[in-house]
């Protein structure tokens, strides 16, 4: 059986080449051309996502601008994940499907999916051994499709076993099943309107070109019969009317085809907007796992499920359409009309290159589009900037910036759309007016003599019909699985929800100052749940306190800082504000009560008022200047080219200027709580003191709570209390005064750093951790 099948299948390029008009072999030389391209681009671009996306650099998404550079990925990437190499496969086996040479083998780390034993042994099985029964019963077009059923139903398990990365349980991707078909082809509801306009002009298009090989039947029958008319016309009325069908079957093929375009890309936008909103509202802890495969999954995926419920639908209609009618054999052309026909090649590959060139800088623009939207998605979705957006609550205008970025993409997209569909119904167009011209010489041929009837019979044409329906119909359902594949990826992370953290859910806040208390938490990282970071503590912030908090690496000081902030739940205790679990109450609506500044500071791109306006979107120009300066900003601000107006990146100011600038974020929007996470642990000594001078000015306010988690001795000494925390608890609490004794475990964190570092600093990472706690101190907890 296989050798018939690919027979069949690889009589498909070469009937269009010496069969079919000119213009459709440039088409299907140019799609396949595309094809190759965009799968290369593709997998560069997809590789390097989720390397920049686990690797959570600020290094921005690269214009892959190389010689010979390629298309923007339409298509599925080769090897780059496991779903591409889904993907490779099903190319493999419309491409090679002459050949022996069987697929290209999974990457080795492929793990087996828990699938039938009947689905394995299809996938296992080498396609020169089919079952028995298979190779001896049912006609050809349905053995093909079992095989092809069979050979999918496997290939699409292996994807969708792998195709999360190495997210574990809830996040793993779970095998395609049937109500994912159905959910697949649900997305087309939001564009019926546009898809069913489609597929009317995609029926009329294919009624015009079946239409061809009756009339060439009819007219080799008045031209051997010597008949004066011809459906009761002359043949100058006759060839008239047929351009005219054959105009408006180009018509409705190029409508079809940009109906299909517009659609998909509106699906796509769609979904993307949503996958990338909803990925926002994740716990923290699910974007300290690594995104995984985000990226991946808002571009590459999606356009692979917008193409699946429309171009590659509609591919299918009509190949079953042209199975359905179309019949006969094959026999060879002479010689002449061979060359006749061949004459018209220069100039449709003349037209498809002047195509290309022009696709190929629009793909390019696209390309860049996508990669400017993948920037947006990529910072936003890395840890240190998505706990920025957790702090400050701007899932809804950060989700509102990525769907402008989609916008873009959507606009360039669309004048593809109209190109693509023009060009491939210029190429029909130009071949059907071939194959009539090649019809009225042969036709002249058989009046003459020099040929017979038989050679130019309507049989022919329908042979080439059948042979390229058959083999695009093995190739629909290949881009059907892939997009029920990627589907249930897409699917994964628009339905996914948080676990325990969720924003909008809760009670509103009584008041918004307060204090906030630490009681008997204990607390381990989920992705570490055996290894407890605190163990019991008990603390007190009181409004308008200054707090410190020191203690060797690892100790646990950043988490006190996460717990605050909500980004993780204890797992014993808890932690409250005015007497009430802070878990009561809505996330989203209890981190506007806090500005937060981190030792490495997340800026956006935009302008250093965006910035220090971020999340506080209603700050007045005169509110940013003030927390400017207070935050001791002004004099660099002055420097710049356009002053608060100047357009910055994430790393373009220097880190003390980082520092202050974020300082700024936090004051303008009046926070109640204030907490600095190493503040100034990577600065000079000159940046130091400008960041320390903003923070003893808002010390000396007494209008904000502040909490300092630090080891340099110049920034904890501004503190009213200092709290060490070692092993996880609380052991030594007081004024800096009451803990620089002799014998404590304060002292002796100083005088490591001292001994390591200079008098700047204290509690490093080389601090003894062995060295015991003062007998005299107590761990009570802090009060005001």
């Amino acid at each position: 059986m296989l050798p018939a099948l690919r027979s069949a299948a690889a009589a498909r390029p070469r009937a269009a080449l010496a069969v079919a008009p000119a213009g459709a072999a440039s088409t299907w030389l140019a799609a396949r051309s595309q094809h190759t391209a965009s799968s290369s681009a593709a997998c560069s671009v997809s590789s390097l996502a989720s390397a920049r996306l686990h690797a959570r650099t600020a290094v921005p998404w690269p214009a892959v601008r190389s010689e010979g550079r390629v298309f923007a990925p339409r298509r599925p990437t080769p090897f780059a994940t496991t779903s591409s190499w889904y993907a490779a496969g099903l190319r493999h086996r419309s491409d090679q499907a002459s050949s022996s040479t069987p697929p290209p083998p999974p990457p080795s780390d492929l793990s087996e999916p828990k699938a039938s034993a009947k689905v394995q042994q299809a996938a296992s099985a080498p396609p020169s051994a089919p079952k028995a029964a298979d190779a001896k019963t049912g006609s050809l077009p349905t053995r093909l499709l079992t095989l092809a059923r069979d050979r999918l139903l496997a290939m699409a398990s292996q994807s969708a076993a792998k195709g999360a990365g190495t997210d574990a349980g809830k996040d793993a991707t779970p095998a395609p099943t049937f109500p994912d078909i159905r959910r697949l082809l649900s997305l087309a509801s939001s564009q019926k309107r546009r898809i069913f306009i489609a597929l009317g002009l995609l029926i009329v298009s294919s009624a015009v070109s079946l239409s061809v090989p009756f009339a060439i039947g009819r007219l080799i029958d008045f031209f051997t019969t010597g008949s004066s008319s011809l459906f009761g016309l002359s043949f100058p009325a006759v060839a008239a009317c047929l351009l005219a069908v054959f105009a408006i079957g180009a018509g409705a093929k190029a409508g079809s085809n940009i109906m299909l375009e517009l659609a998909g890309v509106r699906i796509i936008q769609r979904m993307r907007e949503k996958a990338y909103a909803n990925a926002l509202r994740q716990e923290v802890e699910w974007a300290d796992k690594g995104a995984g495969d985000v990226v991946s999954r808002l571009s590459v995926d999606t356009n692979i499920v917008g193409e699946a419920i429309t171009s590659d639908i509609g591919d299918g209609l009509r190949a079953g359409v042209t199975v359905l009618f179309a019949g006969g054999a094959m026999f060879y052309i002479s010689s002449h009309l061979t060359l006749l026909m061949l004459a018209v090649v220069p100039p449709a590959a003349i037209g498809a290159v002047f195509y290309g060139r022009y696709l190929r800088d629009l793909t390019h623009r696209t390309q860049d589009a996508v990669g400017a939207m993948t920037r947006v998605a990529e910072e936003r979705l890395s840890g240190p900037a998505f706990r920025t957006i957790a702090a400050y609550g701007t899932q809804t205008s950060e989700s509102a910036r990525f769907a402008a970025k989609v916008r873009d993409i959507v606009a360039l997209q669309t004048r593809e759309a109209y190109a693509s569909g023009i060009f491939y119904a210029g190429t029909g167009l130009v071949g059907n007016c071939s194959i009539l011209t090649l019809l009225t010489v042969g036709g002249s041929l058989v009046a003459k003599g020099t040929i017979s009837v038989g050679d130019l019979t309507s049989l022919l044409m329908y042979t080439a019909y059948l042979g390229g329906g058959l083999a695009s119909l093995t190739s629909f359902f290949a881009s059907l699985m892939r997009g029920v594949g990627a589907g249930a990826r897409v699917f994964q992370l628009v339905d996914r929800v948080p676990e325990k953290i969720r924003l909008g859910e809760g009670a509103p806040l009584p008041a918004k100052r307060g204090t906030i208390a630490f009681e008997g938490v204990q607390f381990a990282y989920p992705s570490r749940p055996q290894q407890r970071i605190l163990d019991g503590v008990e603390l007190k912030l009181e409004p308008g306190e200054s707090v410190a908090l020191v203690g060797g690496s690892g100790v646990g000081k950043s988490s006190v800082h996460a717990l605050m902030l909500r980004f993780y739940d204890p797992d014993q205790g808890r932690v409250t504000f005015n007497g009430r679990d802070i878990r009561s109450f809505r996330p989203d609506e209890f981190r506007q009560l806090i500005g937060t500044v981190t030792q490495d500071p997340t800026l956006f791109e935009g302008t250093v008022a965006e910035n220090i306006a971020y999340g506080t979107p209603s700050a007045t120009r005169e509110q940013i200047e003030e927390a400017a300066r207070k935050a001791n900003c002004q004099d660099f601000i002055r420097e710049l080219p356009q002053g608060l107006d100047t357009h910055i990146g994430p790393r373009q100011l220097s880190g003390g200027q980082r520092q202050r600038v974020a300082i700024a974020r936090a004051l303008v929007r009046e926070p109640s709580i204030l907490l600095l996470d190493e503040a100034t642990s990577a600065l000079d000594s000159a940046s130091e003191y400008l960041v320390n001078q903003a923070i003893e000015s808002i010390i000396a306010q007494g209008k904000i709570t502040v909490w300092i988690v630090a080891h340099r001795l110049s920034t904890i000494k501004s503190a009213g209390t200092i709290l060490v925390l070692d092993k996880g608890q609380i052991v030594e609490t007081g004024s800096f005064e009451q803990l620089d004794r002799p014998g404590s475990r304060f002292r002796s964190l100083m005088a490591a750093q001292l001994e390591a570092s200079g008098p700047t600093a204290v509690g490093s990472e080389s601090a003894s951790d062995d060295a015991a706690p003062s007998s005299s101190s107590a761990a009570a907890p802090v009060r005001g």
